[in-house]
């Protein structure tokens, strides 16, 4: 009767764990954004661009990108994110980044995208004409 018991007890143990282990597969893994803006002509870095970034469940973030054009978000749990970025004097460029088949065995995804943003001016130039 003893082992009977400990054999019951053993078995609901395994099909306890086995649903915790179920749980932890849709367990998200932190994405951490470098966003780089350039401008497209120049090649220059755009300093106090905004940028904002909306994850899947609308929920948004916005910085400033620093001298350099870069701008660091905080780790985000979200694999479908949409990036806009606006500045005065330039056309709004907007992106979205998804991420597939995450590698579990990471602690953090690192993603860096850049984007060019084309000032105004630019459209009444003829590029063709030299």
């Amino acid at each position: 009767m003893k082992s009977t018991s400990l054999l019951l007890l053993a078995l609901c143990l395994f099909f306890l764990v086995s649903c915790l282990q179920d749980d932890d597969s849709d367990a998200r893994i932190p994405v951490r954004y470098t966003v780089i803006v350039t401008d497209y002509v120049s090649g220059k870095a755009v300093n106090k661009a905004k940028v904002e970034l909306t994850n899947e469940v609308q929920s948004a973030q916005t910085l400033m990108t620093n001298s350099s054009g870069t701008v660091i978000f905080p780790s985000e749990e979200s694999y479908v994110n949409q990036i806009i970025v606006t500045k005065d004097g330039y056309f709004p460029k907007d992106t979205v980044d998804v991420i597939s088949n995450a590698d579990t065995t990471l602690n953090l995804i690192l993603r860096s995208i850049s984007i060019f943003l084309v000032p105004t001016d630019t459209a009444s130039v003829d590029s063709t004409k030299k």
